[in-house]
């Protein structure tokens, strides 16, 4: 068994260590005024999930980017310090999430380095499709969706599956028809490729994952998929027109579904006016804007705002409380993690060796990007409320491990072997030369 150093890795968790640590000590000296051993060792549990996945890393002779977990540890130390202040009693179920996402980062960073898992995308994309039929007609409905299939004592959100079926779907499908080399220009059209077989049985089995979470009414997730859908498809295919009736299709989807449904026409109303019911369904968007005004540059500091007053604080609207404890200085750090990462992900995307790791690259990276737009502008006022969840940060077990799978494969396909003779350039390893 190879083993791998990984120093820029193992320095740059130092880091986050010393980052869980402060924010643990902060936070109680903020709350009480004194210094309480409990917080320290609750964030500094999560800063030890990603050391234990680093040294996985390293006697495992993974040979993955080593920028990409420091970044994910951060942020996720930055929500968990927010959301042991918000809801003390969750902390120890959120830390569980923490230890099983990681888990799940490392399996599935594990399996698409060894090319295990790209090839069985379509069976997973079948099965999260099952499970959205199954939600939609036994879910439970929590925060207006129909979004939740429970298991006994357990429940998940199946759109967050689906998320991962779409990517790897995608990437065995028009990563098989494609190589890295091949200019954007010169790669088949859509329409091309949806008479293929296997192209049409791609774009169904995507329109099919996007229209059931439609159906859910989890339209944030909807969004999400349905752009890093096209996203990907335009970096396989190099098709502008796919882009722009892709575009064109989602506006005229929007239209319909304002004028029609009562609660996403609700929503933009009150996305444009929240003072016309200020007490009411307004109030959320309000008390967010109070929170960023509140915070101002620099913040009140942990445990001395009051973020708690914004409704759903610890899922939705995770990132104003955020913003109301570390000020504006603590979400440019958020934004600027998030950017760091989603472009070290297209990066490895663009230094793949195989045409399926470039296509799940891109279809990661674009879901987590996508995702991550759509809470800040929903939390900020930019967009309506569409209940998704702050990537790697906010509460919940299926959008933690889901969020980890995303970056696992990411990480994945930066470490796997080349099936093809191609260069890093994407060039013929004789042309490289």
């Amino acid at each position: 068994m190879k083993v791998q150093a990984r120093e820029d890795e193992r320095s740059l968790l130092g880091i986050v260590i010393l980052l869980a640590i402060s924010s643990g000590i902060g936070l109680s000296i903020g709350r009480i005024g004194k210094v309480v051993g409990a917080d320290a060792a609750y964030t500094s549990g999560v800063a030890l999930a990603f050391v234990l996945v680093h040294l996985a890393f390293v006697f495992t002779g993974f040979s993955g980017d080593q920028t990409l977990l420091p970044i994910c540890a951060a942020i996720t130390v930055m929500g968990y310090s927010s959301l042991l202040r918000l809801r003390p009693d969750l902390a120890l179920r959120q830390l569980g999430f923490v230890w099983l996402g990681c888990a799940v980062l490392f399996a599935l960073a594990t399996l698409t380095s060894r090319r295990r898992l790209v090839g069985k995308g379509l069976y997973i994309l079948a099965a999260s499709i099952v499970t959205l039929v199954a939600t939609l007609a036994a879910g439970a409905e929590r925060g207006g969706a129909r979004s939740w299939l429970l298991l006994g004592p357990l429940g998940f959100q199946a759109s967050e599956f689906a998320k991962i079926g779409c990517v790897l779907a995608g990437a065995a499908v028009l990563g098989a028809g494609m190589r890295v080399d091949t200019p954007a220009d010169q790669r088949q059209s859509v329409i091309a490729f949806a008479r293929n077989r296997s192209g049409g049985a791609l774009l169904a089995a995507w329109a099919a994952a996007v229209l059931l979470t439609v159906a859910q009414r989890d339209l944030g997730s909807a969004m999400v998929m349905f752009i890093a859908c096209v996203a990907t498809l335009y970096v396989a295919t190099g098709d502008r027109a796919a882009v722009v009736g892709s575009a064109l299709a989602a506006g005229l989807g929007v239209w319909v579904a304002s004028r029609y449904w009562d609660h996403v026409s609700f929503r933009f109303a009150i996305w444009l006016n929240p003072w016309s019911d200020p007490a009411g369904a307004g109030y959320q968007t309000i008390q967010a804007l109070y929170a960023f005004s509140a915070g101002g540059v620099l913040g009140k500091g942990y445990g001395v705002g009051s973020p708690w007053v914004v409704p759903a604080a610890a899922t939705d609207m995770l990132f104003a409380a955020i913003a109301e404890e570390t000020g504006l200085a603590g979400a440019l750090g958020i934004i600027a993690a998030f950017l760091l990462l989603v472009g070290r992900g297209y990066a490895v995307a663009m230094r793949a060796r195989w045409s399926a790791g470039l296509v799940a690259a891109v279809a990661s990276a674009s879901m987590l990007a996508v995702q991550f737009f759509v809470i800040v502008a929903g939390n900020t006022g930019v967009l309506p409320l569409t209940g998704v969840t702050l990537p790697f940060a906010s509460y919940g077990g299926s959008s933690m491990s889901a969020s980890m799978a995303l970056l696992g494969i990411l990480m994945g396909c930066a470490a796997a072997p080349c099936p093809e003779p191609l260069g890093l350039l994407g060039l013929p390893e004789e042309a490289a030369a």
